[in-house]
């Protein structure tokens, strides 16, 4: 899936996703309406959520047993060539 989602995203080009920015955007959760824009709709809700989901998983594999430390959840360093 995750392999299939990259290729998905990289097939977009600069100039279809620009025009998106600034942009409302409406989540409707059950009753409750969410207004956003599309920048603060990534930085305040989906980051967020991704994070959580993240976190927790990374928490049940290591409560099971699974050998994971803080590295493995960072991934790697993107560090500046000197």
């Amino acid at each position: 899936m995750i392999g299939k989602a990259e290729v998905a995203l990289e097939a977009f080009t600069p100039d279809e996703v620009d025009p998106c920015a600034g942009k409302d955007l409406d989540l409707q959760i059950g009753p409750r309406r969410l207004a956003f824009t599309s920048e603060t709709f990534i930085l305040s809700f989906s980051l967020p959520n991704f994070h959580f989901h993240a976190v927790t998983a990374y928490d049940i594999l290591r409560s099971r047993g699974v050998p994971l430390g803080k590295r493995d959840y960072e991934g790697r360093l993107r560090t500046r060539s000197a």
